[in-house]
C-alpha cells in the first residue's frame, strides 16, 4: 500500500491502478478492495487537492464531480449484482486497456476540446469507482488527452478524489455494500504507510523525469492487470 501511494503521489493516479489488481491477487474480495481504496485515496488526496488548489480547473473538476455521481449509483448495483470473478476480470482488462491508452496519450498530438467531455469521463470514472475502485482511468485518459500542466493534473485529479470518493462510500453505505472489516483494521493499519507513501511520491515526483517514471509506471500498471485478468 506503501508502494502503490508512492506512485500515486508521483504520478497524480496510480495508487487505484496498483492497488486494486495487486489487493484482488492476495485474495481479498472486491467489495473490501471497493471499501478500502476509496477510503484510502480520498484520504491521502485530501493534502494533494490542498497544496496545488491554485491550479485547480474548476470548471473541469465540476463537471467530473457531476457526471460521477449517476455513475457510482449505477456501480454499486453492478457490484451487487454481477459475479465478482466476472468483474475481477473486466477490472484487469480495463487496467492494461488504461495503460495503453496513457502511453499513447504521452505522445499523440493534442486533439480539440470535446463539450460535455469532464461530464462523460465523470461518468465513467464514478461506475469504475464503485464498482472495481478504478475512479481515476476515465479522468486520467481526459485530463492526458487535454495536456493539462502537471500540477493542473495533480490538482484535479486529488479534489475529484476527494468528492466522488466520499460521494461512493456514501452510497456503498446507503445501499448495504461498505465492507466494515475494510475500514477496521484494514484502512487503519494501511493509512500511516499510505500517508507517507503518498507524502513522499508528491515529493520525489516533481523532481524526477516525468515522461521516463510515468512509462515505466504504466508498464508495472499494465503487467498487474494482465495478472489479475487471467487469475479471474
Amino acid at each position: 500500500m506503501l508502494a502503490a501511494a508512492f506512485l500515486g503521489g508521483v504520478t497524480g493516479f496510480g495508487y487505484s491502478l496498483v492497488a486494486t489488481p495487486l489487493l484482488l491477487l492476495l485474495g481479498f474480495s472486491l467489495p473490501f478492495v471497493v471499501t478500502v481504496n476509496l477510503a484510502l485515496a480520498f484520504v491521502t488526496r485530501i493534502s494533494v487537492a490542498y497544496r496545488f488548489r491554485s491550479h485547480l480547473s474548476r470548471r473541469r473538476v465540476t463537471g467530473l464531480v457531476a457526471g460521477s455521481i449517476p455513475g457510482l449509483w449505477l456501480g454499486v448495483a453492478v457490484l451487487e449484482a454481477v459475479p465478482e470473478s466476472t468483474i475481477k476480470l473486466c477490472a484487469g482488462v480495463v487496467v492494461m486497456a488504461a495503460a495503453l491508452l496513457l502511453w499513447r496519450a504521452e505522445s499523440a498530438p493534442p486533439p480539440r476540446e470535446v463539450r460535455g467531455a469532464p461530464l462523460a469521463a465523470g461518468l465513467a470514472g464514478g461506475f469504475l469507482g464503485s464498482s472495481t475502485s478504478l475512479n481515476g482511468v476515465a479522468p486520467v485518459l481526459l485530463l492526458a488527452r487535454d495536456r493539462a500542466a502537471p500540477r493542473s493534473f495533480m490538482a484535479d485529479l486529488a479534489l475529484y478524489f476527494v468528492a466522488s470518493n466520499g460521494i461512493g462510500l456514501l452510497l456503498l453505505l446507503a445501499e448495504g455494500a461498505l465492507e466494515s472489516d475494510a475500514l477496521a483494521p484494514a484502512f487503519l493499519f494501511w493509512l500511516p504507510g499510505s500517508l507517507l507513501g503518498n507524502w513522499a511520491g508528491t515529493l520525489i515526483g516533481p523532481r524526477l523525469p516525468e515522461l521516463g517514471f510515468r512509462r515505466a509506471t504504466l508498464a508495472l500498471v499494465f503487467a498487474a492487470g494482465a495478472v489479475t485478468a487471467l487469475a479471474a
